[in-house]
């Protein structure tokens, strides 16, 4: 059997994303991150003996023209995309044209949009199937029960007119039985970022599930709301082999909190301690879940910075979010993180439910007083599966329905009872430049610069940030 796994290029123009969607595409500073997720189904195809082909198109700089001859000459008997909501659109072309160069194959989607909305997304594509949520196990079925959908727990399909979902499918709860990532088939020289002063990094998903209910978050849905671990010992040996296979030395744990299960976070941390594995890493973090004595064995085991989901500096607007942080759970984590000698990266989201003028100065006031090494200032996002979503639609606070406008960068789809859309955009960036701009801040940045690296790499993520904020809102 021949399997295609494909992260689609951009038709037209930068698909500009949230950096902590890590989706593979373009972020609003430039990176690009690995497709761990394909790589992850890439290897349970390996481990069923199909042929594949893997590519990340918006890495490689592959076009349409070119998949479409890779399509033709690989002629596969599956092929599955990967897709997120502002991308949809982009990605149904391309699959429409893929399909039509090879209409024999079976084409299929992954992605939390069409987990979301599989029904919708096959009404609106020449997608044959949609994967929902959590893939792998619902991969291998498929691969060994061709064709016969209805049998396959975690999947839409067509049936004639028809628009057919499948029984949820379990939630793997043992990852130590997934194979490690495909990686030698991504071009991991392309993934870069400013925090490894733009050397090649990659992602690893050590822990999968949450169980908390932000109405902003589509994690709990995707992944369960029971926190899966795998044992240190199989993240330590995923690591061994990157370093050894890859020669890459620079790790995101692609999770949404990686000290949500502290036992087990401090076990992983003083295991990477006692192996001296010499590695740099970067995670995110809740802020309700770190200590002094955790952030120390972070920083010993070689933590260069840590992503806070922090939101609001507004305690009625984090309850209505359901949250469950106070402001003051953000003071303490960001001023322990400093202490610890760990970089801090507070995430802030505008125009969540209760929404005032008032309130984003409130909240720009507390990001600088909590003064976190770095910040990004989003405009709140209801992305399809979130409890944020069906409120937009139900109170009619949406104000685009087109899935391209569902970024957070430059743009925005809903309004608040005070704010429209267009002064939701003029606050985010307002909020950005009030952050970076201070002399201070600059200074303090210009003397954490130890190399031309660095340098450079400052440079280029500066650049980034000044012509997002220069963009037209739209």
């Amino acid at each position: 059997m021949k399997v295609f796994f494909l992260n689609p290029p951009a038709l037209s123009g930068e698909h500009f994303m949230k950096e902590v969607g890590r989706c593979g595409r373009r972020t609003v500073a430039g990176e690009l991150w690995p497709q761990t997720g394909l790589a992850y189904l890439a290897a349970v195809a390996i481990q069923e003996h199909c042929e594949i082909r893997l590519i990340d198109a918006m890495a490689s700089g592959e076009t349409l023209e070119g998949l479409i001859r890779i399509n033709l000459d690989f002629k596969p008997d599956l092929v599955i995309a990967n897709t997120t909501t502002p991308t949809f659109k982009n990605d149904a072309i391309i699959m429409n044209r893929l399909k039509a160069s090879h209409p024999d194959g079976i084409y299929a989607f992954t992605g939390t949009h069409v987990s979301a909305l599989p029904e919708e997304s096959l009404k609106n594509s020449e997608a044959d199937l949609i994967f929902i949520d959590e893939a792998e196990q619902t991969l291998r079925e498929a691969i060994h029960k061709w064709k016969k959908w209805n049998d396959i727990p975690g999947l839409a399909y067509r049936k004639g007119d028809e628009i057919l979902i499948t029984s949820p499918c379990p939630y793997i709860s043992n990852l130590d039985s997934l194979p490690f990532p495909a990686r030698r088939l991504l071009p991991n020289d392309k993934y870069k970022m400013p925090f490894f002063e733009d050397e090649p990094f990659t992602t690893v998903i050590p822990t999968r599930g949450c169980p908390w209910k932000c109405i902003f978050c589509r994690a709990g849905k995707v992944w369960g709301t029971r926190i899966r671990t795998r044992s240190p010992e199989n993240v330590i040996a995923e690591i061994r082999e990157i370093k050894k296979e890859l020669g890459i030395r620079n790790i995101v744990f692609m999770t949404d909190s990686l000290t949500l299960d502290r036992k087990w976070a401090n076990a992983f941390f003083e295991k990477i301690w006692e192996q001296n594995l010499e590695f740099r890493w970067i995670c995110n973090s809740r802020v309700d879940a770190v200590s002094p004595e955790t952030l120390q064995k972070m920083k010993r085991a070689g933590c260069l910075l840590i992503s806070y989901g922090v939101e609001s500096g507004n305690g009625e607007i984090l309850e209505k979010a359901r949250k469950n942080i106070k402001p003051e759970d953000s003071v303490n984590a960001i001023r322990w993180t400093r202490e610890a000698g760990i970089l801090s990266m507070a995430y802030f989201i505008l125009g969540l439910p209760g929404e005032t003028r008032k309130t984003i100065e409130e909240t720009i006031r507390f990001a600088k007083r909590i003064d976190p090494d770095y910040v990004n200032f989003h405009v709140a996002t209801p992305f399809p599966g979130t409890e944020l979503y069906e409120m937009a639609k139900e109170h009619g606070w949406l104000t685009s329905n087109d899935w391209s406008d569902y970024e957070e960068e430059g743009s925005a789809v809903l309004r608040t009872e005070e704010l429209t859309s267009e002064n939701l955009v003029q606050a985010q960036k307002r909020a950005m430049r009030s952050f970076y701009m201070r002399p201070g801040r600059l200074i303090r940045e210009i003397g954490r610069i130890r190399s031309y690296a660095q340098l450079k790499a400052r440079i280029k993520a500066g650049w980034a940030l000044l012509t997002t904020l220069s963009r037209k809102s739209h």
